[in-house]
């Protein structure tokens, strides 16, 4: 079910409510109108709840709503990696739209596809660990982040901090 269809279907049971609450109000002074009421209110509340059912779901499984959601499982792995079938179960969501929200955040250039042995990898490189370090541009002799060298202790060169 679309969107559409969800919206209207709240829209009916919307209408079905406020009839069946004036009908209601109606059966104080004729009794026979009460199950009419009751009926209406049955109805009108059950249309009410698929219809937000639906919607909730039509909009759980947007494209854009299931990239972010992507992006997230990514961002919590340690890689920076997702697989089909990670996301799949981890989304609940169906294949295709899982497939559609991974092929948005490909040509948006978020993430690419690497092939390793038979399955495909989809890699997150701004969600991907850096490791920083210190590091001589004479000699190449590395230091931890944590320590404040500014000047090498081996050769006295320069020494800047370089992501790896």
């Amino acid at each position: 079910m679309n969107r559409t269809t969800s919206y209207l279907v709240i829209g009916v049971s919307v209408v079905l409510l406020v009839v069946g609450l004036l009908f209601l109000c109606a059966a104080t002074r004729n009794a026979a109108r009460f199950p009419l009421a009751l009926g209406l209110l049955v109805i009108g509340g059950g249309l009410a709840f698929w219809g937000g059912t639906s919607l909730r779901r039509t909009v759980a499984l947007d494209a854009e709503n299931l990239s972010d959601r992507i992006s997230r499982l990514a961002r919590q792995s340690a890689q920076g990696e997702v697989t089909l079938s990670q996301a799949v179960s981890a989304l609940n969501a169906p294949d295709e739209a899982v497939e559609e929200a991974l092929r948005l955040l490909v040509e948006r250039g978020q993430a690419y596809p690497e092939y390793r042995q038979d399955r495909e990898v989809y890699v997150f490189p701004g969600l991907r660990a850096t490791k920083m370090v210190r590091r001589c541009e004479s000699c190449g002799t590395e230091y931890s982040v944590k320590e404040p060298v500014y000047t090498c202790t081996r050769c006295g060169g320069k020494v800047e901090v370089v992501r790896l």
